[in-house]
């Protein structure tokens, strides 16, 4: 996987989780990436609080995304076959990702902001889980594009949804 597209996938996930957490959406009850996370996380991971946030609120999200969606065959923006999930977790240890975002992360408008810099296209509303193509490694980032547009329209919109992208 491209590194541009591993930067592309955890930024989208760090700024959704940030818009579903309790302060914002609050479509998932976490608080990883609040700007009080660092003061309860710097005690148990003083050198890794980054990782920490990202790890916690990806969790989070797929929890839920799972309870709406299923597990089996689907995947989503949290859950993606077991090889580019070890590829995006080093990636995140290795690349200064929050560093680049960090500002984006202060209120629901920044952030939404951020996403659609990062592509955005126009997309039906749709509550609930929503089907956004086969999955295939080839079409990844044109599946995650197509997701990150419909978290945009549902936050932008006041409703959920749960974008999901079907295996073979």
């Amino acid at each position: 996987m491209k590194p541009d597209s591993m930067e592309s996938i955890c930024e989208t996930r760090i700024l959704v989780g940030f818009l579903g957490e309790k302060q914002q959406a609050s479509w998932w009850g976490s608080s990883f990436l609040s700007s009080s996370s660092k003061a309860f996380l710097g005690p148990i991971y003083p050198n890794s609080i980054d990782i920490a946030q990202y790890s916690g609120v990806c969790q989070a999200a797929s929890i839920v995304h799972d309870e709406h969606i299923g597990i089996g065959k689907h995947y989503h923006l949290y859950r993606l076959p077991d090889a580019i999930e070890q590829g995006l977790f080093k990636y995140i240890q290795t690349h200064k990702v929050f560093d680049n975002i960090l500002h984006c992360l202060k209120t629901s408008d920044t952030a939404t902001e951020r996403l659609k810099e990062l592509g955005e296209e126009a997309v039906e509303k749709s509550d609930g889980p929503i089907p956004v193509g086969q999955y295939a490694d080839n079409k990844l980032d044109a599946l995650i594009q197509v997701s990150r547009s419909h978290y945009i329209t549902a936050f932008e919109s006041g409703y959920r949804t749960f974008p999901y992208m079907r295996c073979i």
